[in-house]
């Protein structure tokens, strides 16, 4: 019974590790990729959230190509290049880490800055500007690749038997990476999220209560508009983020505090499965953000048929579409040349504008 257990898992485990990632990498390519066309539009680039919005995307595929491809190949297929190069080890274990890392600390920076964006203090409203989040996204990629820089100097590709593998051979050092990487990447992340994602729903529904009679309150005025759109989609992310990351952060708090545990052969395979099945789910969060957003804002839904119109436009399928297809596209082209965008709409005729129309969180 045990050995049919051990059996069954195992070749689940490969199974999973070979057609799960690559599912990953379709989906989170193809959502990432409309995710930069959409946030690099002129209608986003004002708000300072899509900047964080669009490294975020970038970063994502950078994530998907370094991090998880390579484990594809490796846990998959047993491919893995950087077991016979000692500088490929090195590079490859530092650009995952610091890329899947960056992901997370992105999420907390729009979290922060859509916190900010919602306060009714003025002088806390004004740190969410895009020169802060300019300097707020470089200040994050200098500062995560900065503390990962000892993971180039201890990992490196020594044999173990008679094959050669990237790994850490100190042991020592093996804890501090282990409780570095649940600090930095499984538990101080989530916990950032968790705090101004609270206060940001704080902010809104106190602000509601607040300036509700007021119908032509500019505050609220501003935040019906994108701004309450990326909060929806931030706050979506943050609790999707949450869910993926909290199982893997509970196999990285008992390797930590279970180093000395010895487990049955079973219990190995057992653990072995479940810490899989968990890295799996961790790098969902790179792939999800499209998806998320999608769901959760009707402007961004807008937003792709927008891009979808120019699309068919651009590449003359036009006339191959119904007529009132045709005239809708050409109206929608005629629209964005005049300088007008889902996000600026405004109410013209027996039309309402998208301030007008849109629903509190």
């Amino acid at each position: 019974m045990a050995s049919d257990l051990k059996y069954t898992l195992s070749i689940l485990t490969l199974n999973l590790n070979r057609i799960v990632p690559i599912l990953q990498i379709i989906l989170g390519t193809f959502g990432n990729v409309i995710n930069i066309l959409i946030f690099s539009r002129r209608s986003l680039r004002k708000n300072p959230c899509s900047i964080y919005f669009l490294a975020l995307s970038i970063n994502n595929i950078f994530a998907l190509y370094v991090a998880l491809l390579t484990r594809l190949l490796s846990s998959g297929w047993q491919i893995d290049p950087s077991n016979t190069n000692n500088i490929l080890c090195k590079l490859r274990i530092f650009f995952s880490y610091v890329s899947l890392c960056l992901t997370q600390w992105f999420i907390v920076l729009a979290s922060i800055d859509r916190f900010l964006s919602s306060c009714r203090t003025v002088r806390y409203r004004q740190f969410s500007n895009k020169s802060i989040t300019r300097k707020g996204t470089i200040f994050i990629i200098i500062f995560i690749a900065l503390i990962h820089f000892h993971v180039l100097l201890w990992f490196q590709s020594a044999p173990v038997g008679r094959t050669l593998t990237c790994n850490i051979f100190d042991k020592n050092y093996q804890l501090f990476f282990t409780i570095f990487t649940l600090i930095f990447t499984s538990l101080l992340p989530p916990f950032f999220m968790i705090i101004f994602g609270l206060q940001t729903i704080f902010n809104v529904r106190k602000l509601r209560r607040q300036v509700a009679p007021q119908t032509n309150n500019t505050r609220t005025d501003r935040l019906r508009s994108k701004d309450r759109q990326m909060i929806r989609m931030l706050l979506f992310q943050v609790l999707l983020t949450i869910i993926c990351t909290t199982p893997f952060t509970t196999i990285n708090l008992y390797s930590a505090i279970g180093t000395n545990i010895i487990l049955s052969s079973t219990g190995t395979i057992i653990y072995n499965f479940c810490a899989n099945v968990f890295r799996l789910l961790n790098y969902c969060i790179p792939v999800i953000g499209f998806y998320i957003y999608t769901l959760a804002s009707r402007t961004f839904r807008s937003e792709i048929k927008h891009i979808l119109r120019e699309f068919i436009k651009r590449i003359g399928l036009v006339q191959c579409l119904p007529e009132n297809a045709q005239t809708l596209v050409n109206e929608q082209s005629e629209s964005l040349a005049s300088g007008g965008n889902t996000f600026s709409r405004r109410k013209t005729g027996n039309h309402r504008s998208i301030n007008q129309t849109s629903k509190y969180l």
